[in-house]
């Protein structure tokens, strides 16, 4: 048996990309996953249900709080509870710039990337301090860590996406609850469509590895972080980014 048989995973931002990728991790691992996207998310969840996994779709917006409180009792109704959440969802908006990104933009971003983390994260805490057991990975970015150019709403978001990480893993360790943050570098996902080509030569020669992942390889990551292999890890972030911050 797989240590997720019988667990119950949420991941937003499922419908495409790492999301999906990491949805089909965990159902390959035995879990039953709760597939959360604006778009996408029920033909990822029938991709899985078709290669025998347990999964259903959940079409919302994660700035949205009281689909939520939807989303949680809907997880309760089906599986009984909440084991683990990955907080996935996120954008990047074009003419990024402190000078040049608009309101409307810079609020988007904020919102989606950084408040949508929150909401979930004060969404299945309570079912998890109430088990004293839980599982939370956050995606931020290799933006949190360095200045990219071009994305100034982007790095101030997965910058919050960190703290807000680093704070929750202290918050509630002693109650077995770990919390932790993953930080993708370039990832071949649809987040690509807002990055120019020039933009994404530019990022290459910033990859020791040489090359831009692949959602998989971050979704590993993610699937570790929420396993019994992470049990003494909390606050913690993990860079998945080819060498990109090392640098």
């Amino acid at each position: 048996m797989s240590e997720f048989t019988g667990k119950t995973v949420i991941v937003t931002g499922a419908g495409d990309g790492i999301g999906r990728a990491t949805a089909r991790l965990f159902a390959a691992g035995g879990a039953n996953v709760v597939l959360v996207d604006i778009k996408g998310a029920e033909a990822a969840a029938d991709e899985l249900a078709e290669a025998g996994g347990k999964a259903i779709a959940v079409t919302m917006d994660v700035r949205d709080v009281a689909a939520w409180t939807d989303l949680v009792a809907q997880t309760i109704t089906q599986f009984g509870t909440v084991d683990a959440l990955v907080n996935n969802a996120g954008i990047a908006v074009p003419n990024d710039t402190a000078v040049n990104v608009t309101e409307e933009s810079w609020d988007r971003v904020m919102d989606i990337n950084a408040k949508g983390v929150w909401l979930g994260m004060r969404a299945v805490l309570p079912i998890m301090l109430a088990k004293k057991e839980g599982k939370i990975c956050n995606v931020a970015s290799t933006a949190a860590h360095i200045g990219l150019r071009n994305a100034a709403a982007y790095c101030a978001s997965k910058g919050a996406v960190l703290a807000l990480t680093r704070q929750a893993g202290v918050q509630y360790a002693s109650q077995n609850i770990q919390i932790n943050s993953v930080s993708p570098g370039t990832t071949m996902t649809g987040i690509q469509k807002e990055v120019t080509d020039e933009q994404r030569a530019a990022f290459l020669p910033l990859t020791p590895i040489g090359r831009f992942a692949q959602s998989e390889e971050v979704a590993r990551t993610i699937v570790f972080l929420c396993g019994e292999g992470s049990s003494f890890m909390t606050g913690a972030d993990l860079s998945v980014d080819g060498g990109m911050v090392a640098l």
